[in-house]
């Protein structure tokens, strides 16, 4: 079987690794003429999303390039403690881990080229059709083509595949904030390189974790417009969110400050709870351009490699293509959809009042001393198991 897997992201090269490792073959096409770079911006895997790419013989890509991350310190804009979340991991290679993006993306490249995988850049698709073969040709915006037995969307919250599939598929809704990341070589007072500590202020929230050489890594949610900070110079943008912070006392902010404008970076977040049509005519998605989590659930990169094995499952077991697509749907739709609405939020800007952020405070100290997670972070998939079989479990 040959798979065009568009987009060159998480998703896309996982779903490539994958495949690679099921013995199909594939092709990345990726819209951007170079890989990701992200400058500041980092994520954190999950035990799931760890479990997932040991399922293929790819965990160490995140291994050999990340640090342990294994609480969540919340505080408010006094600095007063509300709880610790302790992120749930069942056995020590699979503790969550945080990497810059960049790294990431580049991991995963070089091992799908390695598998075998062909990643082609600067490959924008504009279309795509299946024949009366099933065979699946997408087209670009160069004028080029290129055919195969199944196409998988996977670029992003902006997905054109996703209405290719289903003209009428809901678009991700703005959230109503964006969030800035950064890198800076400075150690806060309370760092411990196995946390992150989360602050909740009166006017934003933000957060930091800082790795075992010093670094800290930092993120910031700007309640704004959605295209209201993407013009900005990154100095325009440090200007931007310290004010944010006045009177709250954050051991971030000074992260934010002594940041240098090359490690800025800002992006605007979406959500997208569900899509009525997952596949139709040879293709599918995966990652953020089938479901788009609040960056709080922290699942982003996790549930995208989780759809590439599982997907790559499928097409593995049952012998007819459509067959495998009713079967990725029905064995990822319900958990993804919890995933999303675990992290849902009121769409729009805001700001809490003092009775708000009592409430707040309260909601938050009480999720910390009463998780609800094991079920979200402790997901195992058993690349050995037939597809047949876990299909006739949940029947």
């Amino acid at each position: 079987m040959k798979a065009l897997v568009i987009g060159g992201g998480v998703a896309g090269m996982a779903t490539a690794i994958a495949l690679r490792h099921a013995g199909h073959d594939a092709t990345v096409y990726e819209a951007y003429p170079t890989g990701a770079d992200g400058k500041g911006a980092f994520l954190t895997i999950m035990a799931n999303g760890l479990d997932a790419l040991r399922a293929v013989d790819a965990d160490h890509l995140v291994l050999d390039r990340s640090f342990v991350s294994r609480s969540v310190h919340m505080r408010n804009d006094r600095n007063r403690r509300l709880g610790v979340l302790s992120i749930p991991a069942p056995a020590p290679r699979l503790v969550p881990r945080t990497l810059r993006r960049s790294d990431l993306y580049r991991a995963l490249a070089n091992e799908a080229r390695r598998r075998g995988a062909v990643v082609e850049h600067g490959r924008r698709l504009v279309d795509a059709k299946q024949d009366d073969t099933g065979l699946v040709t997408a087209f670009f915006d160069d004028s080029t083509q290129a055919t195969g037995d199944l196409l998988v969307g996977a670029d992003g919250v902006h997905s054109t595949v996703r209405a290719l599939i289903d003209q009428d598929a809901p678009k991700p809704d703005y959230a109503g904030w964006n969030i800035a990341f950064g890198a800076v070589r400075y150690t806060p007072s309370d760092a411990d390189s196995n946390s992150y500590y989360m602050y909740f202020g009166r006017r934003a929230s933000c957060g930091h974790t800082t790795s075992p050489d010093g670094e800290t890594w930092w993120f910031a949610n700007v309640p704004c417009g959605e295209r209201e900070l993407a013009d900005l110079t990154p100095q325009q943008l440090r200007h931007r969110l310290t004010p944010l912070f006045t009177g709250d006392h954050i051991a971030t902010v000074r992260a934010i400050e002594a940041t240098s404008d090359d490690q800025i970076t800002v992006n605007p977040c979406y959500q997208l709870p569900t899509l009525p049509v997952w596949h139709r005519a040879g293709m599918t998605l995966a990652g953020d351009a089938l479901h788009v989590a609040s960056p709080v659930t922290t699942q982003g990169a996790s549930q995208a490699i989780e759809d590439a094995v599982i997907l790559t499952k499928c097409l593995r077991d049952l012998p007819d293509i459509t067959q495998a697509l009713a079967a990725y749907e029905r064995l990822r739709r319900h958990r993804v959809e919890r995933v999303v609405a675990s992290g849902q939020r009121r769409l729009g800007p805001r700001l809490p009042g003092p009775l708000q952020r009592l409430l707040r405070d309260l909601a938050i100290s009480h999720r910390a001393r009463h998780p609800d997670w094991d079920w979200l972070h402790l997901h195992h998939i058993d690349w050995a198991a037939d597809t047949t079989a876990v299909l006739a479990k949940t029947e």
